[in-house]
């Protein structure tokens, strides 16, 4: 009787830290469709473009770079409390995190310097592009993007991740053994087992299969580890192996070139139609349409972003019944899902809508029914 009330808290717990999370994330979104547009509407942003000018920048690309820079430092700095509460305060509340206030403050340091090192990247390619090819620089940044993404996901593992993480090799053991023997087995050939220490900043638990060719390698949480048996984690891995077996990586990498073919060429569409519209001076490359940019390519990704969600659904899907049917750990994958949600307080039951629209992966309810009654 006690484990079920537990249960129950835990559920409701869930549900109401997922709808302040989807208020939250609601609440950022119209910041950034809503600011923006009145700054565009305004005239703001041509004032601003005159304003950088008048510092004697004639450049195109360093006026757009000082435009983007400024503008994102504004908005961070502004929605800092809302960050803090969400990435903080709310977590502290369901004991969720070990952060300290400063853990999380340098966190968001880093992760402010690595947004603010690609948005000028993005920016500076973006408006030379324009400047050197107005009618077909959108096709030849969606070339450029489109490379970057397969670089960087072989790059984070080593690249991104270690700047918020510490990792370290798995100790030799059966854990070990096991999964790079699956790994063997499986013929998808890993640089290494790590384990990713979480620990010092989340009760919460992952673990993926990061980066392809030489830089691609199993990464555990120790917080998995803790919680977790030895089949448990071979289970959970076999599922992330299951992905690269399925050629889920490519074919994520394949959607996502396809929704930046489709952003830029509808920004371009958007931009020559409105180049002489809010003050703006006629030319595609005037670097006070960046918010003009950073609307459509909002609007679209929000309007793509529940296809691009069934479709990982089923991505996600397949891998589980990868996972279960190469170990037969169907009992041991059930009882990982569920530990999993625990852990990372997950709404095992979310409205179908919000699933739809917003969940990369299946509800862990529908998860667990599947892996008991097998697939259709």
């Amino acid at each position: 009787m006690e484990d079920q009330q537990n249960t129950t808290n835990r559920d409701d717990a869930s549900v109401r830290y997922e709808r302040t999370k989807l208020i939250i994330s609601g609440i950022n979104i119209a910041i950034y469709i809503i600011v923006p547009l009145v700054f565009l509407v305004s005239g703001g942003s041509a004032w601003a473009r005159d304003a950088i000018s008048e510092w004697s920048i004639d450049s195109v690309v360093l006026g757009a770079v000082i435009y983007a820079g400024i503008a994102l430092l504004a908005m961070e700095v502004a929605t800092i409390p809302i960050d803090y509460y969400s990435g903080h305060v709310l977590e502290d509340k369901y004991g969720l995190t070990k952060r300290s206030i400063q853990g999380w403050f340098i966190d968001w340091i880093k992760s402010l310097g690595v947004q603010l090192v690609l948005l000028l990247l993005f920016v500076a390619a973006t408006y030379a592009l324009l400047s050197a090819d107005p009618d077909l620089w959108w096709l030849w940044a969606s070339l450029l993007f489109t490379a970057v993404t397969i670089f960087m996901a072989a790059l984070a593992p080593v690249l991104l991740f270690p700047i918020f993480f510490k990792f370290e090799p798995l100790p030799d053991g059966e854990l070990k053994d096991r999964l790079l023997n699956l790994s063997e087995r499986l013929g998808t050939a890993v640089q290494g087992a790590y384990i990713w220490q979480m620990g010092d900043r989340t009760v919460k638990a992952n673990a993926a299969l990061a980066g392809w060719g030489k830089t691609r390698r199993i990464i555990i949480s120790d917080t998995l580890i803790e919680k977790h048996s030895i089949d448990e984690i071979e289970v959970v891995i076999a599922h992330e192996m299951g992905h690269h077996v399925n050629a889920d990586i490519w074919r994520g990498i394949a959607v996502q070139t396809i929704l930046i073919f489709v952003s830029l060429w509808v920004v371009n569409i958007v931009i020559k139609s409105m180049s002489d519209s809010f003050g703006l001076n006629g030319s595609v490359d005037d670097f006070a349409n960046l918010p003009l940019l950073a609307l459509v390519t909002t609007a679209v990704g929000v309007l793509a972003l529940p296809i691009a969600n069934t479709y990982s659904r089923s991505r996600e899907t397949a891998a589980d019944d990868f996972a279960i049917q190469t170990t037969g750990m169907r009992n041991e994958f059930i009882t990982a899902m569920e530990k999993l949600a625990d852990q990372n307080l997950s709404n095992p039951n979310p409205h179908w809508i919000i699933e739809t629209a917003l969940h990369s992966h299946p509800s862990i309810s529908n998860r667990v029914a599947r892996a008991r009654r097998g697939p259709d």
